[in-house]
């Protein structure tokens, strides 16, 4: 195969095509499927006001997404639903869980509920802190 010119390239179908590319290319050494877990939470009305999405991938949840509208925080909700989250994946098999948080979003929620941060990243994105986080389910 020979090579054209190197072209800068911003696009998400470029980083939609790379993710493909790679995640093929694992698959065929780690025939492992990801599995999608999630819980959503509504109001009276039927209106979403919350929610944790997450993906099971052999021993391992990976949490992708938890948040509940302002409104309606400190009413047990995003306990709850990591709780169902966890749950759900260890019956897929998953016996450890990882997310990644930041310092202003919920790494002390995360510590009451069993995560220990396992690896942080200073000065993220400038001036801030990333946390790793991992519990044993």
């Amino acid at each position: 195969m020979k090579r054209s010119d190197i072209v800068a390239d911003n696009s998400n179908e470029l980083s939609d095509w790379l993710k493909n590319q790679v995640v093929a290319f694992n698959q065929a050494h780690w025939p492992v499927e990801r599995k999608n877990v999630g819980f959503s939470i509504c109001d009276e009305q039927g209106e979403r006001i919350g929610g944790i999405a997450g993906r099971s991938f052999g021993n391992w949840l990976l949490i992708d997404w938890l948040w509940v509208h302002p409104e309606a925080r400190g009413q047990g909700y995003a306990s709850e639903l990591l709780g169902k989250l966890e749950h759900a994946a260890a019956t897929l098999g998953a016996t450890k869980a990882v997310l990644d948080t930041l310092e202003f979003q919920a790494p002390e929620f995360y510590r009451r509920h069993g995560y220990e941060e396992v690896f942080a990243m200073p000065d993220y994105p400038l001036d801030g802190r990333r946390s790793y986080m991992v519990k044993i389910l």
